[in-house]
């Protein structure tokens, strides 16, 4: 579970769940995997860029 505050402990909360989800797989299907994750990120950073919103800034 992710805390209210993002911060460096959920980072590697992430970084230890992805490590585990990754084990098995090739390089090629891990970074189709990140690419597939991040795909939703990006779509919302972008829209709160088109709304004016900056990153930190809601």
């Amino acid at each position: 579970m992710l805390s209210e505050h993002f911060d460096v402990g959920d980072i590697r909360k992430i970084r230890e769940y992805n490590s585990l989800r990754h084990i098995g797989m090739t390089p090629d299907e891990i970074v189709e995997d990140i690419k597939k994750g991040a795909a939703g990120l990006l779509a919302g950073l972008r829209k709160d860029k088109s709304e004016g919103h900056c990153l930190g800034k809601r």
